[in-house]
């Protein structure tokens, strides 16, 4: 039975620039410098839907994930998911990220996914996945800041 794992957070940026970093799908190392160390993108990629990125982390999870663009409703929503077996405790992974203007410079952002354990309990990715999304709209909303100011 798939578990799930989510967060939920007026995140203080447009929509726009949120739906702009999302979007840039072989950017991901940009929302997370310190947790990714690598990026690998094929030679076919054109940031479409059906790309896929390969993702290499450290610890405590080292090694591959390979994640692919499944689809996306222009500036409203996007899903992703990791394709094949990865270094990470779980299998199937399936999320989906939707963004609601709240205001000019606040977005109402529900980042879910859905995935089965396998090698961790269930509160741990959980724990995992939900301190990641939170990691993501820390870093987006810092980066966003540090673009006003330059």
């Amino acid at each position: 039975m798939p578990n799930e794992a989510k967060v939920q957070r007026i995140v203080n940026v447009p929509k726009q620039y949120f739906w702009d970093r999302l979007r840039a799908f072989g950017e991901i190392k940009t929302l997370l410098p310190e947790n990714i160390l690598e990026v690998k993108l094929p030679d076919t990629f054109s940031d479409s839907i059906g790309d896929v990125r390969a993702v290499y982390l450290g610890d405590p999870y080292p090694g591959e994930v390979i994640e692919r663009l499944d689809g996306y409703e222009e500036g409203l929503s996007l899903t992703y998911s990791i394709v094949d077996k990865s270094c990470l405790p779980m299998l199937n992974y399936v999320a989906c990220v939707n963004l609601r203007e709240i205001s000019s410079n606040e977005t109402d952002i529900t980042w879910c996914s859905h995935f089965v354990a396998d090698g961790a309990t269930e509160a741990e990715i959980v724990e995992l996945l939900e301190s990641l999304y939170s990691l993501i709209f820390d870093n987006i909303e810092e980066q966003y800041k540090k673009s006003l100011n330059s």
